[in-house]
């Protein structure tokens, strides 16, 4: 067996197979570079990390890291309050997945160690590919919801998601998932069960989130990425979900103690009030709680447009339900190919709700510009915000974010 030399520069004490039928022209330089690629136990790949893997491919780990550092400016209407402008470390995750005894048993692992909240695990993944029809998981991930939640915080159009997607999104949870792909990506779905209390939550019930997405890509393969970097062809998404789960009173007591602050979003279907109010259930039944997306996403030759809605209907027993819903619709244009992008986006949210603790009418007009260094891999952001609230005076703020990126 020919000596093997990593990737990471270690000197060789002597020529390996390879080197030598390239030097004697048995092998052209092309095949030379695919054999030393087989041959690498570890090397480094920009945006995937370090890799370490065995020559069979049975155990293969992916280490890497995402650093997101923002500044946001805020022109606040209130009077008498003061303007706010802010450093943060959005997000500082770092990662690893790969596979082990075989190619098909595969894990993920991600924790975060930025966004002002102290170190927090977000991804804890173990999954088997029986086949491109089903693979199943548990652990903790992302309840197959809506589409942009489920595109990476990496992979945005703007600094940072929607209005919309942060009162509605359900974020990660621990469960199990089945999910697959027919007639090469044609049609995707993803199903699961959860424990519906937020990410790093036990349950204290039996009550279960229950999830199911599905995806249509009549065009081919539509990857979780919102803008576009020149497709040659164009590509055309279309997808929905719907969730449902019961909250009970041991539910809302983890709610009103702060237990799933860290689970979901401050503003979701938990917490409707952008002022971080809860809903006020005046009895101590279960609440049923369905949300449901749809969205449509098309790409052609650095053009991208997004629209998606949300809704959900919050049911309590011995009261009366109520509904709310929300919306987007974005597009960017990438005037330089893969280099600089405009981008244009409006989102609103509304509820029927009888409760003033509750009700919200809300809307967004923003846009943004990006430079794509190397894509998603080194990027930096800016997006203007105009924040409307219908319902509140003097709530009516701008909002400046400037963001950098790098996935290494």
């Amino acid at each position: 067996m020919a000596a093997t030399t990593l990737s990471f520069g270690l000197p060789a004490e002597a020529k390996t197979l390879e080197e030598i039928l390239r030097d004697k022209g048995i092998i052209s330089a092309e095949d030379y570079q695919e054999a030393v690629k087989k041959n690498d136990l570890a090397y480094y790949r920009p945006g995937r990390g370090i890799t370490v893997e065995s020559r069979d491919g049975n155990y293969t780990a992916h280490l890497g890291g995402r650093l997101q550092v923002r500044y946001t400016y805020t022109d606040k209407d209130e009077p008498g309050a003061e303007n706010s402008s802010n450093f943060n470390i959005q997000r500082m995750r770092v990662s690893m997945r790969g596979n082990v005894y075989n190619p098909n048993l595969y894990y993920q692992w991600q924790h975060d160690f930025g966004g002002g909240g102290g170190s927090s695990l977000k991804d804890a993944v173990l999954g088997y590919k029986f086949m491109d029809e089903l693979s199943l998981q548990a652990g903790q991930f992302k309840a197959p919801t809506s589409r942009q939640q489920l595109t990476s915080s990496g992979s945005q159009m703007f600094v940072d998601r929607s209005l919309a997607d942060g009162f509605f999104n359900l974020g990660r949870d621990r469960g199990i998932l089945a999910k697959g792909a027919f007639s090469d990506n044609l049609v995707e779905y993803m199903a699961g069960v959860f424990n519906g209390n937020g990410e790093n939550r036990s349950n204290p019930e039996n009550n279960h989130l229950w999830a199911l997405r599905v995806d249509i890509n009549p065009l081919g393969r539509f990857a979780m990425d919102e803008p576009s970097f020149n497709e040659t062809k164009p590509l055309l998404n279309l997808g929905a979900s719907i969730a449902t789960t019961s909250l009970s009173a041991a539910d809302r007591n983890s709610v009103n103690s702060g237990l799933l602050s860290n689970g979901v979003n401050v503003n979701n279907i938990y917490r409707m009030d952008d002022d971080g109010n809860l809903i006020n259930f005046t009895n101590s039944n279960d609440v049923d709680v369905w949300t449901a997306t749809l969205n449509a996403h098309f790409k052609w030759m650095g053009l991208s447009t997004a629209a998606e809605y949300y809704f959900a209907n919050i049911d309590p027993d011995g009261a009366s339900d109520w509904d709310a819903d929300g919306y987007y619709l974005q597009a960017g244009y990438q005037i330089v190919p893969e280099t600089f992008e405009l981008a244009l986006r409006y989102s609103a949210v509304d509820s029927t709700d009888a409760q003033a603790l509750t009700k919200f009418d809300q809307n967004q007009f923003q846009i943004a510009a990006g430079y794509y260094y190397k894509k998603h891999r080194a990027k930096i952001q800016a997006d203007y915000t105009i924040h409307k609230d219908d319902l509140r005076d003097n709530r009516d703020d701008n909002i400046l974010r400037l963001q950098a990126q790098v996935i290494f």
